[in-house]
């Protein structure tokens, strides 16, 4: 009987013969056995191998080779997760609304729960208290801001707000600047209004209104100009000292620039603090034109820290003067100076002149206004008297008085005082008295034209008046 031919993957070759031998027996018919089957004896032991020897078993499964396939299947997968690993290095991860809500909600602490509060679970086991504090919810984070010095405010709000507080003034053939410092007073320089009484208040809005010079000063170049028409809301400008004006601060000069230009705009910085005899002057380099005299040179805060005055023409270079606003404010309270000012400041031999020259009106004024205080002076000794008899009358007859005067007997001349009892005697003492005060009437007026004609002004002669308790509102008319 010859073989039967095998394919190989079904068959062994036997050692000793050479055979083929299919797959399902163990032992060639040489009695060679095949190796695996010799192992497989070695572990069931002798018995189950002589039991087996040229027996017929059952066929065995062909050997598993390695596949190409898995190779590349594991390839892939080593690909795709080095490429994982590369883009969550790169791609930001978007965060979890879930998550942002949980670190914004704060983490509730041992602390924080009530004892009866039953304790937090997780399924079926008890979490332990926390000790850690609440975590704050993070806030975005705001801009950048640009940096803006304390309390500065932007020149061009400085400037809009001050402007409608400027106004110009025309006084003859002069034109000049000022501004509201407080209601219906006007602040300008005293060589714009020149020798005249009444001038023109131009507002910056055009309207025009009547003004009255009430006070001047040669000494500081200074006058107060009195708008009684000027309405209650009208603005004002702020007064400042020199006392917290430095060298190199800003400062903005408006005015009516060649008495043309109304509200012209200049900037400089303060080059220097100086002092003409007894002014203080503040040197700046904001240009100064002819017509800006009598205007405010403000800070940045918007308050006027001088009043401009002059600038020194020639070879010289942005070099103009303010007079130092605390001496407008002395002359708003009656001449008296409110705040000691610095005294600093070195003198100026160059600046004098310009300050201390007198024209022939201001001589003559001068010397009327030290007859006027002469005078009231002399009428206020008799008035004392006449207070004494006024208030004997008071005390023995019935006298209705109106308040309002510096003397309650004033009152007889314009109705406001007087007599309701029939008694002769009051009535007797009332007309005596009444002609004591016309005597005083007429001595007044009298002065007071006499002023009046020596161009003292109106305010000059109202602080006498009251300095000596004899200003009756008929004087002044």
């Amino acid at each position: 009987m010859t073989d039967t031919l095998v394919p190989p993957q079904y068959s062994w070759t036997c050692a000793d013969c050479g055979r083929k031998v299919p797959n399902r027996f163990d032992v060639c018919r040489c009695g060679a056995a095949h190796a695996d089957a010799l192992g497989a004896t070695g572990a069931m032991g002798a018995e189950g191998a002589t039991g087996a020897s040229g027996a017929e078993r059952g066929p065995i499964a062909p050997q598993r080779r390695s596949s190409s396939l898995t190779w590349v299947i594991l390839g892939v997968v080593a690909v795709g997760a080095a490429g994982t690993l590369i883009a969550l290095q790169v791609i930001p991860v978007k965060p979890n609304p879930t998550v942002a809500r949980a670190v914004e909600t704060p983490i509730v602490t041992s602390e924080s729960v009530e004892p009866s509060s039953p304790p937090l679970t997780s399924g079926t086991t008890a979490l332990p208290p926390v000790d850690f504090a609440p975590i704050a919810p993070i806030a975005p984070i705001a801009p950048l801001a640009p940096t803006v010095a304390s309390g500065a405010v932007a020149l061009e709000d400085v400037i809009s707000r001050a402007i409608p507080a400027i106004v110009s003034i025309e006084a003859g053939q002069g034109r000049g600047s000022g501004f509201f410092a407080a209601p219906r007073t006007v602040i300008t320089n005293r060589h714009v209004i020149q020798d005249n009484v009444s001038v023109t208040v131009r507002l910056s809005n055009g309207q025009t209104l009547p003004g009255r010079v009430e006070t001047s000063s040669v000494e500081y170049d200074l006058a107060i100009v009195r708008v009684d028409s000027a309405l209650p809301s009208q603005a004002l400008l702020p007064l400042g000292t020199v006392n917290d004006v430095r060298p190199g601060q800003e400062v903005i000069a408006i005015g009516l620039a060649l008495g043309v230009f109304q509200n012209s705009v200049t900037r400089g910085i303060i080059s220097a603090i100086r002092r003409a005899d007894r002014t203080v002057m503040l040197q700046t380099d904001a240009a100064i034109n002819a017509g800006n005299s009598g205007g405010p040179l403000l800070n940045r805060q918007g308050q006027v820290v001088g009043i401009n005055t002059l600038k020194v023409g020639g070879s010289a270079e942005s070099l103009g003067f303010a007079v130092a606003a605390d001496h407008a404010r002395a002359l708003l309270a009656g001449g008296k100076a409110t705040e000691p000012f610095t005294s600093s400041a070195p003198q100026s031999e160059q600046l004098a002149p310009a300050f201390g020259a007198r024209s022939s009106t201001d001589i003559a004024r001068e010397d009327g206004t030290k007859r006027y205080g002469q005078v009231v002076e002399g009428v206020a000794r008799e008035a004392v008297q006449l207070d004494n008899y006024w208030n004997r009358i008071k005390a023995n007859c019935t006298v209705r008085v109106a308040p309002g005067h510096d003397r309650e007997w004033f009152g007889l001349w314009d109705g406001r005082a007087k007599l309701d009892t029939p008694d002769p005697s009051c009535s007797s003492a009332v007309q005596e008295l009444e002609e004591m005060a016309s005597q005083v009437r007429v001595v007044m007026g009298t002065a007071q034209e006499d002023a009046r004609r020596a161009s003292v002004l109106p305010g000059q002669l109202r602080d006498i008046r009251r300095r000596y308790r004899m200003d009756w509102t008929g004087f002044g008319r």
